[in-house]
C-alpha cells in the first residue's frame, strides 16, 4: 500500500478473501477507532479482509486525531460544515485508496462494503456518488448527506445504503439522517434507516446488530 491512505489492515477469519469492507472514522479520531468493528462483521463475512484508514488531514480542532474535511464554529456557537474543496480531495483519495486495494488484492469493488461513522459516514456517501464502479453496500452510522458533487455518478443507484443513528445524538442530530434519506431517494437512491432510542453520538449493539443483518439479507 502507498502513501495514498494508512491504517489498520485485518485478514480475514478463514484464510479466503472474497470481500473487502473499510471503515471511515469519525472527525477528531483515526483509523484504529472503527477496526474493532471487523468482529462482528466478521462473523457474517468470514471471507473479509478489513481496512480502516486514517483520514488525510490532522484534525484541526484540537486532539491527535484526523479529519476527513475541516469543521469550523461559527460566531453564534453552530458548526460549519461548508468545506467543498476539501470535501472532493478526501473523495478523490479515497477513490484511489479503493483502486489500489482492487488492484493490490484482485477483489473487484462490487465486492466493496464502505462503512462511516459520523463525518466518515459523509465520505462514504459522497464517495458512493461519485465512483464510477460498483461498490457492494453502504452502512452509515451517525451521519449525513451533504452533497457537494456536481456530477453524480449513475453507476451504484442499486447499491443497497443503510443509514443508522441514534434518536438522542446532540453532536449530528437524527434528522440529518432523516434528511439524507429523502435527498437520497431524489436522486433515485434506496435508502435504509434505523434509529436507536436512547443513543447518543455513538454505535450502539442494536444498530450494529442491525448493520449485520441489513448486510447478511444482501448475501454478500
Amino acid at each position: 500500500m502507498t502513501d495514498i491512505l494508512k491504517g489498520p489492515v485485518k485478514k480475514s477469519i478463514s484464510g479466503i478473501n472474497n470481500e473487502i469492507v473499510i471503515f471511515f472514522h469519525g472527525y477528531g479520531a483515526d483509523g484504529s477507532d472503527l477496526i474493532s468493528l471487523s468482529d462482528a462483521f466478521s462473523k457474517i463475512l468470514p471471507n473479509a479482509v478489513f481496512y480502516s484508514p486514517n483520514a488525510p488531514q490532522k484534525c484541526e480542532m484540537g486532539g491527535l486525531g484526523y479529519q476527513w474535511f475541516p469543521i469550523k464554529q461559527k460566531n453564534d456557537g453552530s458548526l460549519d460544515l461548508n468545506a467543498k474543496n476539501e470535501i472532493l480531495n478526501s473523495v478523490k483519495l479515497i477513490n484511489r485508496y479503493i483502486d489500489e486495494i482492487e488492484s493490490e488484492t484482485g477483489i473487484s469493488s462490487k465486492n466493496f462494503i464502505l462503512v462511516g461513522f459520523s463525518q466518515g459516514t459523509m465520505m462514504v456517501l459522497e464517495t458512493l456518488l461519485s465512483r464510477e464502479k460498483k461498490i457492494s453496500a453502504v452502512v452509515g452510522f451517525s451521519g449525513g448527506f451533504l452533497n457537494v458533487k456536481n456530477k453524480v455518478s449513475k453507476i451504484n443507484l442499486d447499491t443497497p445504503i443503510l443509514l443508522v443513528h441514534g434518536d438522542e445524538d446532540n453532536v449530528v442530530p437524527m434528522e440529518m439522517t432523516k434528511m439524507a434519506k429523502k435527498n437520497l431517494n431524489i436522486l433515485g437512491y434506496f435508502v435504509n434507516t434505523y434509529f436507536s432510542k436512547g443513543l447518543g453520538h455513538g454505535i450502539s449493539l442494536d444498530g450494529l446488530a442491525e448493520s449485520t443483518k441489513f448486510l447478511k439479507k444482501l448475501n454478500i
